[in-house]
């Protein structure tokens, strides 16, 4: 049975004649006093019921200690209207300045979502919400824009600045966006996070001490996703920690229960999704988005325990010659980053002694420039590389690349990293990598350093997903896996798939070719093209150990 949270009845008594026999002299005085009746009366929004609880606990939360300030989380399942409250709560308390803080005493509001667009979406929700309240104002004051009228600069995508100077804005969830004091702070699909420069923990206790000095709230909003995040902490599904710092609303879908046709009509879609994605081997994935339930999808490609089993307490190595080394190279696109890696091999060991994951813009022709601390020239001389270069084969890499074929001295050898999918036209490469990669995981050789938080957490996201023919193993839509990519270049050479395909890049002459009779799938002269049939017939001795080295 889950611990969701019961809406308390006197509340439910108290919603229900909020708006009887209400003296209409009252309402500006009441309004001022009430962010729900502010919204029907102002904005023309009557709250559902559950939108209404959430509006009640943001106005009488209080601090569990001295030292900070409300912490509220919500965890509610998609198409709810979660993130509504916090949006009229943010207009009202910004409208009276309820909550001024700073020198300017005034109530400043900051929101962050999953990524830039996502937080813009919430300002420009705020925004429209305020436009319908000109609606609603006009027939009772004649002006046609009341709310909006009433707005100042700085007034964009990223900010509504109001007449008193109490604002609200938006931030995407970069380290170099904070630095700021807020009254509130909104972190909307707060288990969603695409934080670019570091891990979504990470960037969260930073973010947070921008209502440190202030005393300000912190409000969390998002649907689960997987066992493991500060949100899911929040959360406490299974309430362990008796500390915990936030007061947690948690709903299933089933909280709108008002019979009206729109709830009617979102029980109909709820029902329609549990049997298609029942059918399609996703019942758990039913079961997080709309029950609001914590668990690990069918897709996960790791198991977070093996995960957590492969931590290590291992310091990042700046200089290593002790062993043979190998060099990975992710290269980044529009919005991932070009990351390079190096692992060894100690005492029978898969140790990861170097990762640097470059900024947003990153000039990949660095890489083969000397004067940069991390240039090929300069790794040479830090690390044995004797094991060779593996790097990504895709056009952000060609220049790298082809510079490191003709002047670093050392193997190089391409893979076609970039594709989502197994294909059964350009090879294995990238998923053979992959489940071979995490055999050595699953068999406790392949360690990941305790510091790099960063691709723990890339790698507890990834997922599997099987598709008519072909296999996807790649983050979430909107997430990154960079970190994750980079390491299984790096480890190619440490993992054992000589029975799976042939590293060459040259394809062998006819009279070169030699049949390995050990695995008569494989042909030596080049990527064979296999049958639908013999793909997935693949796969499926893999993943069952039925081949050598890829024991799961």
């Amino acid at each position: 049975m889950s611990n969701y949270t019961e809406i308390p009845q006197e509340f439910r008594e108290e919603y229900k004649n909020k708006f009887l026999n209400l003296d209409k002299k009252k309402i500006p005085e009441l309004a001022e006093q009430d962010p729900i009746i502010f919204a029907y009366f102002y904005l023309g929004q009557k709250m559902r019921l559950h939108q209404a609880y959430i509006i009640h606990k943001l106005l009488t939360a209080k601090p569990k200690t001295e030292k900070i300030g409300e912490r509220i989380a919500m965890c509610v399942s998609r198409q709810l209207g979660k993130s509504i409250g916090f949006c009229v709560f943010a207009i009202w308390a910004c409208w009276y300045n309820k909550r001024p803080v700073t020198m300017f005493r005034t109530t400043t509001i900051y929101v962050t979502s999953r990524d830039d667009p996502a937080a813009e979406d919430v300002v420009k929700k705020i925004r429209k919400i305020m436009q319908i309240g000109d609606l609603q104002m006009e027939k009772f004051s004649g002006t046609k824009d009341f709310f909006t009228g009433s707005l100042k600069e700085p007034n964009n995508r990223h900010e509504i600045t109001f007449l008193n100077d109490s604002y609200i804005a938006s931030f995407p969830p970069t380290l170099t966006s904070l630095g700021k004091s807020a009254s509130w702070f909104f972190v909307d699909e707060a288990h969603r996070l695409n934080c670019t420069e570091t891990d979504p923990d990470t960037f969260f206790d930073i973010a947070s001490s921008m209502v440190a000095e202030t005393g300000g709230g912190i409000c969390l909003s998002s649907s689960p996703q997987g066992t493991l995040g500060f949100f899911y902490k929040a959360i406490d599904p299974e309430k362990q920690n008796p500390n915990n710092e936030y007061d947690s609303l948690w709903w299933s879908h089933e909280i709108w229960d008002d019979d009206t046709p729109e709830c009617l009509q979102h029980k109909a879609y709820v029902e329609s999704e549990r049997i298609r994605l029942t059918e399609a081997g996703r019942f758990r994935f039913w079961q997080q988005e709309h029950m609001s339930l914590f668990v690990v999808t069918e897709t996960s490609f790791f198991n977070h325990i093996d995960i957590e089993n492969g931590i290590k307490d291992t310091a990042q190595i700046y200089e290593w010659h002790e062993t043979p080394c190998s060099l990975g190279y992710d290269y980044g696109m529009t919005n991932s980053r070009t990351v390079p890696t190096i692992r060894t091999e100690i005492k029978g060991e898969l140790i990861q002694l170097f990762q640097y994951r470059c900024e947003a813009g990153f000039d990949n022709n660095l890489l083969h420039d000397e004067k940069w601390e991390h240039s090929i020239q300069n790794l040479k001389k830090r690390y044995n590389l004797s094991l060779g270069i593996f790097a990504d084969d895709c056009p952000n890499g060609n220049d790298n690349n082809n510079w490191m074929k003709n002047h670093s001295g050392i193997p190089v050898k391409l893979y076609n990293f970039r594709s989502e999918q197994m294909s059964k036209e350009d090879g294995l490469n990238r998923n053979c990598t992959a489940y071979s990669y995490r055999a050595r995981l699953k068999s406790g050789d392949l360690k990941i350093p305790k510091w790099n938080t960063i691709q723990q957490y890339e790698m507890k996201i990834v997922q599997e997903k099987e598709h008519k023919v072909l296999i996807s193993i790649k983050a979430p839509e909107g997430q990154l896996c960079d970190t994750f990519d980079s390491d299984m270049l790096a480890c190619i050479p440490l993992l054992d798939m000589s029975l799976m395909f042939d590293f060459s890049v040259d394809i062998p002459k006819d009279d070169e070719v030699k049949p390995d009779l050990r695995n008569p799938r494989v042909d030596n002269s080049g990527f064979k093209k296999m049958t639908d049939e013999e793909c997935q017939q693949l796969l499926k001795d893999a993943n069952a150990g039925v081949i050598q080295g890829w024991e799961d």
